[in-house]
Parts: C-alpha cells; structure tokens; sequence
C-alpha cells in the first residue's frame, strides 16, 4: 500500500501587499510554519475515504461508491467544463455529506475540488484512502493557511497519479508550475479572485518576485531571516479592506495611483538588497547590518504608505512604535486592519532583546512567535 507524506510552508508578504491586486511588485517569503499531509492507501475490502483535520475538528468518512456515483455518473460535469459549473456540483456534494461549519465545508470543497479535478486529468483511479492533516498556521490570518492547505493537497494528489502510473516525480520547475495552477484553482473557493502569490510562495518557497500575471522570479539559496510574527487578534475582512482601497483609488486617483506606484518601487528596491545580502559572505557583519538597516527603512516607508491607504490599526500603530523602541522595524503583512506584523530581527538581535520584545507585545495582549523567512517549498516523504 501506498503512504507518503506532504509538507508545504504559510506564507508572509514582506513588501507589496494590496499594489500587486493593481499589478505592482510584490515580495514574499515563505514561512518556516507548516502544513502537513499524512496520506495512505487503506487496505482491500474497506469502501470509504477517511479524512481527519484535527484543526477545525473534521473528522468524517466518506463511502467511495458515493463518491464514484456522484462525479463520474454521465451526467456528472467534468472538471473541464469550468471552474464554476464544477465548483457549484463539488458544493453540492458537500452539502449531501454534511458539515458544521464554513472552515469544515471550505476544507471539504477544496478536498473534492482537487481530488476530482486532480483525477480527471492525471488519471487516478480513485481508491480508499486515508488522509491525516494538521498545520502550525493560525487559520484566516494572513500567513497563507489556505494556499499551504491547497498545496498541500495539490501535491498529495499530483503525486499519487504518479505513483499510480510508475512515473517518478522530482518536484522540477515545471511540476512545482503545474502543482501551484491546481492549489490556485482551489483557492479560488477560499478567496473568489486571489493575486495568485499565496499558492506560489507555498510551492517554491524561499523569497519570490512577483507581478500578477507577469513575473515569478524565485531568489534561490536566500540567507535565512528571523522574524516575530506578531498576531494582533484583531480580525478583519481581506475583501472589505481591498474593496476599501479601490474605492479611495477611483475616487482619488491622482493621489493613490502615485501612492501605488511607490509602493511598486519600495518592492522593487528591497528586492536588489534582499538580492544583495544572498550575495554577501558571511563574514561581512557590517556589510550585512547595513542592508538590514536599509530594510528596516523601507519596511518603514511601505507601512507609511499602507497607512496612508486607511489599511493599518492602531494594533498595528502600537507595534511598530514598540519594534522601533528596540531599534527594529515592523509592518503588517497581508491585508492589514488587523490580522498580523512581522519584526525584521538583524542577525546580530541579541536573545535577551528578543525576549524582551516579545514579552512587552504579550503583555499588550499579542500573540508573538519567533520563526524563519525564506526556507524551502512544498516537499514530499515517503
């Protein structure tokens, strides 16, 4: 019987957020949090699909012959008929199966969503199988949970229609490439029109470039970062914030057009830094502080002009003031209003000034956890 496991990191978005939706540059980042997959074949005689997400309490058998019934009856649409006929059959379905609450009927559309689709075109024989996933990422927060889930599961099912077929499977440019189409079909049932940067950097990981539509440029064998990701547990609305900003921009074009374009150039110019720290040897520490600071200055600058676009909190305020007290820099990342800040650490930030930053923020009531920007992608265990 087949088992492999799939693991696939969250995501920040370290400059650019709300410009790339206008087609600007954005950079990000991957997560050293992870989602991952347990998956195994169960054995001859049992007739179900068995999924456990211990993070949003799903537990749920499904009977195969169901499943076999309802997607490849002859009146049953095909994946190829387009996104929304066959999301709106998958919807119905879940319905049929049951749920109790939004995360549960998203997981599980997205689970059949790509199973099926995923069976169509690279030719699975659907079997009973039992897939176990959990995640280190909050969910709805900003760090890319959605797309490391879809990842996640993209690749469980890419690589079992290997599996099945003998074919190896290296995880190569092009596969990654075919891998982060499906999980962004997928996350089109989480988030309707996403930018389409979430689901890259959860593929290939590391520090990517990138322009809707235009331009993925992947920084390979970056410098490992340190960060505090602060949670403001403040929630907010991705899609009432980026409707806010479009109302502003038509409005006001003169004056957030120029805005945009600025935060175009900020990605732009922290690109050729990040570029050149990957190309400092290590023993360079002035060099390197240097550029750090030069960071810090347009981590800076990018949240000044997130603010100037009404997407910040005074969360958000508090903790930028409080990482400048340590002689750091902080910004929100995603979509503001909310939700989370990253504090960039310079590799020389002593422990105890980490520990002491960290404890004022939980003090203030924040969530704070120290991790790793820039590691690697999806990958895939037997």
């Amino acid at each position: 019987m087949v088992e492999f496991k799939v693991s696939a990191p969250g995501k920040v978005i370290l400059f650019g957020e709300h410009a790339v939706v206008y087609g600007k540059t954005a950079v990000a980042a991957s997560l050293a949090l992870r989602t991952n997959l347990d998956f195994k074949e169960l054995p001859l005689g049992t007739d179900y699909i068995s999924i456990s997400m211990p993070k949003i309490s799903l537990t749920q058998q499904i009977p195969l012959q169901h499943i076999i019934d309802f997607f490849f009856g002859q009146s049953s649409p095909k994946s190829s008929a387009g996104h929304d006929e066959f999301h709106k059959h998958v919807q119905k379905f879940v319905e049929e199966i049951g749920f109790i609450s939004l995360p549960q009927k998203q997981a599980l559309e997205a689970f059949f969503y790509l199973l099926i689709n995923i069976s169509q075109v690279e030719s699975i024989t659907i079997k009973p199988i039992h897939i176990h996933l959990d995640t280190a990422l909050s969910i709805s927060s900003g760090l890319g949970s959605s797309a490391s889930f879809a990842v996640c599961l993209a690749t469980c099912f890419y690589h079992w229609s290997r599996v099945q077929r003998n074919v190896g499977i290296s995880l190569d440019e092009a596969q990654l490439r075919e891998i982060s189409s499906y999980a962004l079909d997928c996350e089109r049932i989480m988030h309707g029109t996403p930018s389409g940067i979430d689901n890259t950097i959860c593929t290939f990981g590391s520090i990517i470039e990138y322009r809707k539509g235009d331009l993925l440029v992947p920084i390979y064998g970056v410098k490992i970062m340190r960060v505090l990701l602060v949670d403001t547990r403040v929630p907010r609305s991705t899609k009432a914030l980026v409707e806010s900003l479009a109302q502003l921009r038509s409005k006001y074009p003169k004056i957030f057009d120029p805005v945009l374009e600025s935060i175009d150039s900020v990605s732009i110019e922290a690109l050729s830094i990040i570029r050149r720290i990957q190309e400092l040897p290590e023993a360079h520490d002035e060099l390197l502080s240097e550029a750090y600071n030069e960071l810090m200055t347009l981590m800076k600058v990018n949240q000044g002009l997130l603010d100037t676009c009404h997407l910040s909190h005074p969360s958000l305020d508090a903790i930028c003031a409080e990482a400048k007290n340590y002689g750091l820099a902080a910004k929100l990342t995603g979509a503001g209003g909310g939700g989370y800040a990253y504090i960039l650490l310079l590799p020389t930030t002593p422990n105890e000034v980490i520990s002491s930053l960290s404890r004022k923020l939980i003090a203030n009531g924040y969530l704070v956890t120290l991790t790793n920007l820039g590691g690697s992608g999806v990958e895939i265990y037997s």
